[in-house]
């Protein structure tokens, strides 16, 4: 049995389908107006959530990718700092050879005056900062370099011929057996009693005879500690400055150092006459070298003749070994350089990958979508004017 089709019947499914047209044409023209392809979670939550995913790792990335800016302008001018002391060295050095061939004594004063002066510019240089921070002094932030402060929060000044560091005196660990360095004092039981069993345990190179004959009375003596506590609370306050570095997250569980540590630039491993290896302090280094061109290290007076050849040619070989040191510092900076380039560099590339895979997840294909509407138009067009057709007999019949 056919159903009856009424006029309401046509005049209802008309209007449904053309109010079916104009949603999809509202959705498009949506789409078009603001280039996204769903305007609700609802439209599509699965690819609304990836997307969300990708912006979480772009937000990331764009975090990472400025703290490796900024660590590269650190280790940059950290570098900097470190090739300048090498060229005061460098300058030192110069001054050490010219002195071995001069003939008067009055000249080689007249050269000490100008390692003097290098040393003092050795200090200047040491206290070398980027903005309102210290590249060698640690979390030493006080003040800005530009502006008026006063020297005490300087990381580095010198008091009586003394090199300080943050406060402390540093030129006390100058000849210092260097595996003291080694030993972890910190957490240590009984520090006092390990510091005194790897003293009595030293041995020269050269003989096998103890290396202080006479215990740690003789090296308490030695390097002007009054007690073992004394001794053991400097080697505790210098192994905890030695974490003294500024660092920064360059990426998910990275973290990178972008200073350099003050006594870690100061200090460097040697030998002495016995082979026996040793710190030096380039600061103290420097100032023997001055004695020895102006007059006797052992009197510290510019009164007294300066050193013979023979003296100051075993001066090169230590002044060189802090040129190496300090060019070990700068390719340690260059290697981390470089590490901040690949990590910038991969960075740059995941940007790349998670860009697209947001932009599939969001964006709409303008050329697609402009297609669509086209149609939807032609389709909304053409469902009027069979509508206008349908309906237009109906209502003339009615008016008549």
């Amino acid at each position: 049995m056919v159903s009856r089709i009424t006029n309401s019947m046509l005049t209802n499914t008309l209007l449904s389908n053309l109010n079916l047209n104009l949603n999809r044409m509202d959705k498009l023209q949506n789409q078009m107006s603001s280039g996204r392809k769903y305007g609700h979670i609802s439209d599509d939550p699965s690819a609304l959530i990836y997307g969300q995913s990708a912006r979480n790792k772009l937000a990331r990335f764009a975090h990472y990718q400025k703290s490796v800016e900024t660590a590269q302008s650190w280790l940059t001018q950290a570098e900097s700092g470190v090739m300048e002391l090498n060229k005061v060295i460098g300058a030192v050095y110069e001054e050490l050879v010219s002195a071995g061939s001069v003939k008067t004594p009055q000249d080689k004063k007249n050269l000490a005056m100008v390692v003097k002066q290098l040393q003092d510019h050795y200090v200047d240089t040491l206290n070398t900062s980027f903005g309102d921070r210290f590249v060698f002094g640690g979390y030493n932030t006080r003040g800005d370099f530009a502006t008026d402060r006063p020297t005490e929060i300087k990381p580095f000044k010198v008091v009586d011929d003394q090199l300080y560091f943050n406060g402390f005196n540093i030129s006390q660990f100058d000849k210092m057996p260097s595996g003291l360095f080694g030993l972890s004092l910190s957490g240590a039981p009984d520090p006092a009693q390990l510091v005194t069993d790897y003293i009595d345990g030293l041995t020269n190179v050269a003989t096998g005879d103890p290396m202080y004959p006479g215990g740690v009375a003789e090296f308490l003596d030695t390097f002007g500690f009054a007690d073992i506590d004394e001794a053991v609370d400097a080697l505790i306050m210098r192994e905890q400055l030695l974490g003294d570095v500024v660092t920064f997250d360059v990426g998910p569980g990275i973290s990178m150092p972008v200073t350099q540590n003050g006594i870690d630039v100061v200090f460097y491993v040697t030998r002495d006459e016995e082979g026996n290896p040793i710190l030096r302090n380039t600061f103290d280094l420097l100032q023997q070298v001055y004695l020895a061109i102006n007059g006797d290290p052992s009197q510290a007076s510019p009164d007294d003749e300066p050193l013979g050849t023979d003296e100051l040619t075993k001066l090169i070989g230590l002044v060189q070994g802090a040129q190496n040191h300090l060019l070990t510092r700068t390719a340690e900076i260059g290697g981390r350089q470089r590490r901040l380039e690949l990590l910038e560099a991969r960075y740059e590339q995941d940007n790349l990958n998670y860009e697209k895979m947001r932009s599939d997840a969001e964006d709409a294909d303008m050329a697609e979508v402009i297609m669509y509407l086209k149609m939807a138009e032609t389709v909304y067009q053409a469902a009027l004017s069979a509508g206008a057709r349908i309906i237009q007999p109906t209502l003339m019949d009615f008016l008549r």
